[in-house]
């Protein structure tokens, strides 16, 4: 998918996101729980939590002096922000987290990063005018796994 040049950092942390998701996910009885413990929190603290802060905000609060933020998807958006905080700090704060727990976060951040791929950057793309979009991506964190 074609993604405007300023939100090419935010898609790099997509990429980055699915694969980690896709570990997740094939998770079973034969995966060490603390090694996926440590990869999400390791995850979470370097890139998650800071992307998480890029779109809530600098993108979203620039979308909405541009669109209606009052939206739908927006708001599924925001929500599953909270469901992964919330998985992060369940696994976290759990002495021997699930095998679930990992399949279903990673179930969960698959789908939100398709989301905001194929439905709110679309939107975004067309709603904010370019030169706002390239200031904005000058303050976007870089993600330890792709540079950018």
């Amino acid at each position: 998918m074609k993604r405007h040049e300023a939100l090419i950092p935010l898609s790099h942390h997509h990429h980055h996101t699915l694969v980690v998701a896709q570990q997740l996910k094939k998770a079973d009885e034969n995966t060490s729980i603390q090694q996926l413990t440590r990869d999400v929190i390791e995850f979470w603290k370097t890139d998650g939590e800071n992307h998480f802060r890029d779109e809530e905000e600098i993108l979203l609060p620039l979308y909405s002096q541009y669109a209606d933020v009052d939206e739908q998807e927006i708001k599924n958006m925001l929500l599953q922000h909270i469901q992964i905080r919330g998985y992060v700090m369940k696994i976290r704060s759990t002495e021997r987290p699930t095998i679930e727990t990992f399949n279903q976060l990673g179930q969960l951040l698959d789908e939100h990063v398709r989301l905001e791929e194929r439905v709110i950057f679309p939107r975004i793309e067309k709603a904010i005018p370019e030169k706002y979009l390239y200031q904005a991506n000058g303050r976007f964190h870089r993600d330890s796994y792709s540079g950018f």
